[in-house]
């Protein structure tokens, strides 16, 4: 399903500005926002795309109020979506839901190199398997995924794997928690979970963080050994391996980004901006440390005609790019 619609072979259909209607269509131009299935590969392209319509909740279906939704009641529910443009999922119960609700896994791999937002009421990226191993696996496209329950999840059965694979591109979660890792029914951490990072990646889930198993209880997810990228854990940031930017990154106010035991890192041609927060490890190329904070050596003084005073200007912090100073 697609925007409410049951897409059930090959085709094209356009998109309406307001993400309402999708219509069958014959051809497309480059100029179109549409969306295109290849059923010879269980392919969905989407080609500046905006959906803001989902499953009906009367469909008895189990992925209703979903914008984009795969169900496979008697095997492995498996989905890859091709990014191009600008894509936007909003105004629905779950962005992308990919369910195996019987026996087989579950897999959802977004790729390409366009974009995609998908925020949600519940859930921004949801890869369920009731039964076998749950994966999502995100290459060389740049996604960001945002529910009020949880930005990204990857439920598997408890016996098996819950694996997340950013390849390149970058993942930002949003959510309560931003990724969370568990599995059906108990919501009890998988028998494994796996995060993997590599190409210089950067996945960021700075709002909620990332965790496994219960809400209240959460398990620490940790990279992969020889991932190559960046992954933000709440405030925290760890460079892992060789990375080089492949966008600007800032790091605010109580945020901190550190690098790993041998991780390096590279701006190359981007540029690392400290804005109020802590980068702790040398870093080559462009780092911009902002002004946080500019004081006086004084805060009053009384002077009687003809004399003077002498003020002096600290900046914050001590390793600012920019430190000059204008008076008035």
């Amino acid at each position: 399903y697609v925007g409410g619609v049951l897409i059930s072979s090959t085709g094209f259909w356009t998109t309406s500005e307001d993400g309402k209607t999708l219509t069958s269509v014959t051809s497309v131009t480059e100029s179109n926002n549409y969306i295109h299935y290849n059923t010879a590969t269980n392919t969905l392209t989407l080609h500046n795309a905006t959906i803001k319509k989902s499953v009906s909740m009367d469909n008895s279906t189990l992925i209703a109020g979903a914008a984009i939704g795969v169900h496979n009641q008697r095997g492995a529910a498996e989905l890859t979506i091709t990014l191009e443009g600008t894509n936007t999922i909003a105004e629905v119960g779950e962005g992308i839901y990919v369910l195996a609700s019987s026996t087989g896994g579950a897999t959802l791999t977004i790729t390409g190199d366009g974009s995609l937002d998908a925020s949600a009421s519940q859930t921004g990226i949801w890869v369920q398997s009731n039964s076998g191993n749950a994966t999502l696996t995100i290459r060389n496209a740049k996604v960001e995924a945002t529910g009020t329950s949880r930005g990204v999840n990857v439920q598997s059965h408890a016996s098996s794997t819950a694996s997340l694979t950013v390849d390149g591109g970058s993942l930002t979660a949003s959510g309560s928690p931003g990724i969370l890792y568990d599995s059906i029914g108990s919501g009890t951490v998988p028998n494994t979970t796996a995060l993997t990072i590599s190409k210089s990646a950067i996945v960021d889930a700075r709002e909620g963080g990332i965790g496994a198993g219960l809400l209240q209880d959460l398990k620490e997810v940790s990279p992969a050994d020889d991932s190559v990228g960046i992954v933000f854990d709440g405030d925290e940031g760890t460079v892992y391996g060789s990375v080089t930017l492949q966008e600007d990154l800032t790091i605010g106010e109580g945020e901190s980004l550190k690098l790993d035991s041998g991780a390096s890192l590279n701006t190359g041609e981007y540029t690392l901006k400290v804005d109020g927060g802590t980068l702790t490890g040398d870093v080559t190329g462009t780092v911009i440390y902002k002004v946080t904070g500019v004081s006086l050596n004084k805060t009053s003084t009384e002077l009687t005609v003809g004399q003077s005073e002498t003020l002096t200007a600290t900046i914050t912090p001590d390793n600012a790019t920019n430190k000059n100073v204008t008076w008035s």
